[in-house]
C-alpha cells in the first residue's frame, strides 16, 4: 500500500508545472520562515531537495545569509544510517550513488543534540501528521532518540496530503506540515 501511495504522489509531484512549483516553493519558504521554530533556531537540519521535491537548496542559501547554521544529511547506505553534517556553502556537497547531494566524507558529523530544528522530507502526509517517506527508514532511525522539544517540520505540496497514511509505531511524525495552502498541526 505504501509503495502504491509513493508512486501515485511522486507521479503527481513530477507533473507539477515548473512555474507553479517555483511559486509553491517560495510560498512554503515564506510560511516556514514566519514560524517561531525558525525564528528561534540557530542550528537547522534540512534535507537537500531531490527530483520533484521542494527545492530546498534556495532555502539553505537564504538561511546561511541570515546567519543560521545549516546541517544536511549524509547517509551510509551499507548500514542504513544518517548523520547531520554542517555546511557553509552548497559547494561543499557532492552527489552520492543515487544522485542526491550530500556533504563530503571528510566533513565531521555533529551530535544531533545540537540541532534546534529539523526539516523532514516525505512523500505523503495526512491530517494527523502521518508521514510516508521513501522507504529507507533513515529519518525514523535517526530521530529515535531526538529530544521531543526539538521542533520537526515537514514541507510539502498540498497534493501530497492524502486522507490517511498507514503508520507504524516506530514512525516519527512531524510536529507540523507546511504546504502552500496551510499549516497542519
Amino acid at each position: 500500500m505504501k509503495n502504491r501511495i509513493r508512486k501515485e504522489i511522486i507521479r503527481k509531484r513530477d507533473a507539477l508545472d515548473l512555474k507553479e512549483k517555483t511559486s509553491f516553493d517560495n510560498i512554503i519558504k515564506e510560511k516556514f520562515k514566519e514560524t517561531e521554530a525558525y525564528k528561534k533556531s540557530r542550528n537547522i537540519f534540512i534535507y537537500i531537495g531531490f527530483g520533484s521535491e521542494i527545492e530546498t537548496a534556495k532555502y539553505i542559501e537564504e538561511f546561511l545569509k541570515e546567519g543560521k547554521k545549516v546541517f544536511v544529511p549524509r547517509t551510509n547506505r551499507d548500514i542504513k544510517t544518517m548523520e547531520a553534517v554542517e555546511i557553509t556553502s552548497l559547494k561543499e556537497l557532492e552527489r552520492n550513488n543515487f544522485g542526491i547531494l550530500e556533504p563530503t566524507k571528510d566533513k565531521e558529523a555533529i551530535n544531533k543534540k545540537e540541532l534546534q530544528l529539523i526539516i523532514m522530507p516525505g512523500v505523503a502526509f495526512d491530517m494527523k501528521r502521518g508521514r510516508i517517506g521513501y522507504g529507507g527508514g533513515y529519518y525514523d532511525k535517526y530521530m529515535e532518540n531526538i529530544d521531543s522539544s526539538i521542533p520537526k517540520i515537514a514541507l510539502a505540496y498540498e497534493l501530497q496530503i492524502i486522507d490517511r497514511v498507514p503508520c507504524q509505531d516506530h514512525d516519527i511524525l512531524p510536529d507540523s506540515i507546511i504546504t502552500e495552502k496551510r499549516c497542519i498541526k
